[in-house]
C-alpha cells in the first residue's frame, strides 16, 4: 500500500499506526512530529551529503579534522572472491545507502562466503528510500564498505554514543549496549546525569559508567552538529578514544516517542523550525 501513498500521507499513516493518532506536522510540537516536518520539507543537499558514508567523511574532515574516522579498508560495489580474500581476519561489512545493513566479520576464515555474498547481495538490491521515504536515501549510490573492526577492553562490540544536538548543542546522549543481543539503552542528560526517561528499548540493570572521554566527545558532537537546526551524533568512545560513526538525520525514521510524553514534548521544543510551505 505503502507505493500508492505520497510521503506525507505514508508519514501520518504510518505514525497513527504505531502511536494510535495522527502526527501534527503543520504545527508540530512533539520531536517526532517535528522529525517528521524535516523529513517531509527540510531537503537540503547537506542533509543529503552527510547521509551518505562515504561523502560524510569529508563532512567529518572539514569540520573537525579526520583524527576521529574508522579507517576504511575497501570500497566497493560487488563482493567476489578476490575482494573477500584481501580482507583481514577481522573487520565490519555495511552498505552505503541505508541503516542496518551491516555484518560484523570475527573471523572470516569461518564464514561462508557464499553466506556473505547473498546477504549483500541483498543488500544492494533494496531501495532503501521506498521502505521508510526517507528523502536523503532516495536514488543514493549503492555501494559495500569494508572497515576496521573496533572492539572494546573486553574485546566485544563497543556500545553506541548517540548525541540529541540542536543548533549545535547536544541536549541528550543515548546509550545503546548490546546492540546486537538483547539491545538496551539508557538517556542522560550532558553531564552524564541519568534521565528518568525511555525510548523504545528497556535500560538494563547495569547503568554505564560516565566515559573517561566524555567531554572530547560532546564537543566533536557540537562541532558536526553545528549546520543543522537538529542532527544526532553517533560516536563511539573506545579505550579513551572517540570515533566517529554517523550522523543521522531521522532517528528511527521519526517514529519513535520519548516516555514519559513530557519527555517527547521538552525535547520538541528545543527543535526551532524554519518552516517554509
Amino acid at each position: 500500500m505503502r507505493h500508492f501513498l505520497s510521503d506525507r500521507q505514508y508519514a501520518r499513516i504510518r505514525y497513527r499506526m504505531i502511536h494510535g493518532f495522527y502526527p501534527d506536522i503543520e504545527n508540530p510540537k512533539y520531536l517526532s512530529e517535528k522529525i517528521q516536518y524535516i523529513k517531509l520539507y527540510e531537503r537540503t543537499e547537506l542533509r543529503r551529503s552527510v547521509a551518505d558514508r562515504i561523502k560524510v567523511r569529508e563532512f567529518v574532515k572539514e569540520k573537525a579534522g579526520g583524527n576521529s574516522l574508522i579507517p576504511q579498508l575497501k570500497v566497493f560495489h560487488s563482493l567476489d572472491n578476490s575482494i573477500w580474500n584481501e580482507l583481514p581476519e577481522q573487520f565490519v561489512l555495511k552498505a552505503s545507502h541505508g541503516s542496518g545493513f551491516i555484518k560484523i566479520i570475527r573471523n572470516r576464515e569461518k564464514e561462508s562466503f557464499d553466506e556473505v555474498v547473498y546477504e549483500v547481495n541483498r543488500w544492494l538490491s533494496i531501495d532503501y528510500f521506498s521502505i521508510g521515504r526517507e528523502w536523503v536515501y532516495k536514488g543514493m549510490d549503492r555501494y559495500l564498505i569494508a572497515e576496521e573492526l573496533l572492539l572494546d577492553e573486553n574485546e566485544q562490540i563497543p556500545s553506541d554514543y548517540k548525541f540529541y544536538c540542536f543548533n549545535g548543542e547536544v541536549a541528550l546522549i543515548q546509550v545503546d549496549l548490546n546492540r546486537f543481543d538483547g539491545q538496551q539503552r539508557f538517556l542522560f542528560d550532558p553531564t552524564f546525569k541519568p534521565l528518568d526517561a525511555r525510548l523504545y528499548y528497556p535500560p538494563g540493570d547495569r547503568m554505564p559508567e560516565k566515559p573517561s572521554a566524555l567531554e572530547e566527545a560532546v564537543q566533536l558532537a557540537e562541532k558536526l552538529s553545528g549546520p543543522f537546526n537538529f542532527i544526532r551524533v553517533d560516536l563511539f568512545i573506545i579505550k579513551g578514544k572517540v570515533w566517529f560513526g554517523e550522523l543521522t538525520n531521522y532517528p528511527a525514521n521519526g517514529f519513535q516517542r520519548f516516555e514519559p510524553e513530557s519527555m517527547e514534548l521538552e525535547m520538541g521544543q528545543k527543535l526551532n523550525l524554519d518552516k517554509k510551505l
